[in-house]
């Protein structure tokens, strides 16, 4: 059985964990579609902190214009469907972006008319 103070220490560490797991949200979310084997962050030299760096990611540090692997991340078991469904997520918000900056609207567009209000 835990004593008080034990009990105390659990609690802190507990908060510290789910503090860290909704500060990486996205991070989190990335890994739970199982959309990508591997997933990593390239960050210059300067911002690199392991610490901070989501539990099954790799890290791959940019200096001297080169890319170094300061840690591997972990194999994801994934489906096509997965890593299709998220190619395809990546094209609508370029797509998205494209438009807005042009300054296309779907009323510009006669194909609209055909598109599926869900």
């Amino acid at each position: 059985m835990i004593g008080h103070r034990g009990y105390a220490r659990v609690l802190r560490e507990l908060n510290a964990l789910q503090n860290r797991l909704y500060d990486c949200t996205k991070f989190d979310k990335l890994i739970r579609y199982r959309s990508a084997n591997l997933l990593f962050l390239v960050l210059p030299n300067e911002l690199f902190r392991d610490s901070e760096i989501p539990v099954g990611w790799g890290a791959l540090v940019e200096s001297d214009d080169a890319l170094t692997l300061m840690r591997k991340p972990i194999w994801q078991e994934t489906v096509v469907e997965n890593q299709v469904r998220l190619l395809q997520r990546i094209a609508m918000a370029g797509t998205r972006a494209f438009n807005r900056q042009l300054e296309i609207t779907f009323a510009d567009n006669p194909a609209s008319q055909w598109r599926s209000p869900n």
